[in-house]
């Protein structure tokens, strides 16, 4: 009984925690252009009425599966302000995989193995930056971590709600982001099984009722997908995932990062913490290949868990900096263990190593900010210049960082483990502050809410909003999300383009030869571009506004006129003689 009561208010604890980290941010930052869509689309939906089919300005995207959508559409649905509560979902989401990292240590190891874990992995630069954006990634991670926990359940202890509780995770995963969502559990969990020589492992994961219940719940929604939009099968599972991870997707308006980038990024996320992995899975490696001892059956699960995600995306043509969010749970998993056994050998060799390899982490970050600027350019053009704005930023958080660390290294050679252990938690959290303090000020560069907000105000119902320079369209749904209409984009150079092939109406994207027709036109247009406009007739325009390198350009004056309530078709004037 006190086990659990020491269990409940452990992680009571670490619910606290995130409320003080996550909640005061809610409605402080702007959607940013990645991850509007993931607003737009369940706005949609409630507008239409059709929760089937997801719809981007419009039309139909067909990408991903829908669960994502499903429950932000539920928070939308209870009737709360947009602006304060649209990422609420991605919060309780990240909470959802704290408690899974505390449950899982707890269980494989020690409660205070889980709750260090809990609070390596809230308190992680990575897990507080992409969880502060809406992502479909959040909710494979969230499946494939509380999968683990049911799998080690049934393991020590057979029962059947274990297993139908596993599959049902992989069921949250498949109807979250496609066959990867049911890849990393399977595998993961049949490797491990097999590797710790489990008795009747085959006939968990080849439960025949299991795959059946897994059928019943997810298949229903592709083959609703397939009958009302053929072609779909083939686009969802050969276009976006297959040849996704093959490199060989249309189209390719993805710009991969390299191997080294990747990996760099994995370290990143991770930090203050990064530093502990190193002598964590030297700790944590299994001493016997197969089958493995029982003793170190949950050091193999936790490294089979981020070895196999992390080399999944090695191997993959396709990598972008959160695809590793996967791993996350895991790598913090083998932190918390590393920080608990020096909590109990305060004179052990591996605190010291682990603090060298900080030292020598930041000293190699510092060095790389640089390529660190470039890489981030070359990806996005919306981030040039914005490494120069973050400098009074660090010269602010150095000199408390500089203090922090002294603190740390101190307490170390004094072998102070708890006054360690604070004083990293001291450099979380203050790395956390000025993270969030970073996109804040970023917010302008990576958000188009300001011209959203604009043309919200100014824009009459007849006039027309073109995004102007653009590669991915899912990109333009901040201007989109903001505006509160449907917009036009220009195509240049092949993109953007659509995967699916859309109808005529659903159609948005238009030529340059269509918008210098619209602009020399009887309509008033709006377009948001690059200061640098390609075409000379639009870097003479009137300027509405203009902030950090994008302008928000029209071909009339603004006018304080009454509109005039007579519904537009943007989507065809292109198709005018």
């Amino acid at each position: 009984m006190a086990v659990r009561s020491s269990a409940t208010i452990a992680g009571l604890g670490l619910i606290l925690l995130w409320a003080l980290i996550f909640l005061p941010t809610l409605g402080k930052l702007p959607l940013i252009r990645s991850e509007a869509m993931y607003a737009q689309i369940p706005l949609e939906m409630l507008e239409s009425g059709d929760w089937l089919t997801p719809r981007l300005n419009g039309a139909r995207y067909l990408d991903k599966p829908p669960l994502y959508y499903w429950l932000n559409l539920a928070a939308l649905s209870l009737g709360a302000q947009p602006e304060n509560t649209v990422r609420l979902v991605t919060f309780l989401i990240g909470l959802g995989e704290v408690l899974a990292v505390f449950t899982l240590g707890t269980l494989c190891f020690s409660l205070r193995t889980g709750w260090l874990a809990g609070l390596v992995l809230l308190t992680s630069i990575g897990f507080f930056a992409l969880h502060l954006q809406m992502l479909a990634d959040h909710l494979i991670t969230l499946s494939l971590s509380w999968s683990l926990v049911f799998l080690w359940l049934w393991r020590r202890r057979p029962r059947p709600w274990q297993m139908a509780a596993f599959f049902a995770c992989v069921g949250i995963g498949l109807l979250s982001k496609g066959l990867i969502g049911m890849f990393f559990p399977l595998v993961i969990g049949g490797l491990f099984l097999a590797l710790t020589k489990t008795r009747h492992w085959p006939g968990f994961l080849l439960n025949p009722w299991a795959w059946l219940g897994l059928a019943v719940a997810a298949l229903p929604w592709f083959i609703l997908m397939e009958v009302r939009h053929p072609g779909f099968f083939q686009f969802q599972i050969v276009n976006e995932q297959i040849s996704r991870f093959l490199g060989h997707r249309y189209p390719a308006d993805i710009k991969p990062l390299s191997l080294l980038t990747f990996w760099l990024f994995i370290l990143v996320w991770l930090m203050p913490w990064t530093p502990f992995l190193p002598t964590g899975i030297a700790t944590l490696w299994p001493q016997r290949r197969w089958p493995v001892a029982q003793e170190e059956a949950a050091g193999l699960l936790l490294l089979l868990w981020a070895g196999a995600t992390l080399l999944f995306f090695s191997l993959s043509f396709t990598r972008i900096e959160y695809y590793s969010l996967p791993a996350l749970p895991a790598l913090a998993l083998i932190a918390g263990r590393r920080l608990d056994l020096y909590l109990d050998r305060p004179d052990s060799r591996a605190m010291v190593i682990s603090l060298g390899l900080y030292a020598v982490f930041l000293l190699g970050l510092l060095s790389l900010v640089p390529f660190l600027e470039q890489t981030c350019t070359d990806n996005r053009r919306e981030f040039d210049g914005m490494f120069d704005q973050l400098q009074p930023l660090v010269y602010q958080a150095a000199p408390l960082l500089a203090v922090l660390s002294a603190l740390l290294f101190l307490s170390c050679w004094r072998r102070r483990p708890l006054l360690s252990l604070c004083s990293l938690s001291g450099i979380s959290l203050t790395l956390l502050y000025f993270t969030f303090l970073s996109l804040w000020l970023l917010s302008p560069h990576l958000s188009d809410a300001w011209a959203g907000k604009i043309l919200k105000e100014e824009a009459s119902s007849q006039d027309i909003i073109v995004m102007g320079n653009i590669e991915e369209f899912e990109y333009g749904m901040s201007l989109r999300y903001y505006g509160g209409r449907p917009i036009l984009m220009v195509q240049r150079d092949g993109l953007p383009a659509f995967g699916f092939p859309l109808s005529h109406q659903e159609n948005y994207l238009i030529t340059p030869d269509d918008l210098k027709r619209l602009w020399q036109g009887p309509q008033r247009v709006f377009v948001l571009m690059d200061e640098c406009a390609p075409e000379a007739y639009l870097s003479e325009a009137q300027t509405v506004k203009q902030i950090n390198g994008k302008r928000l350009i029209v071909n009339r004056p603004v006018m304080a006129t009454t509109p005039l309530h007579v519904p537009p078709e943007p989507l065809s004037l292109r198709h005018q003689p």
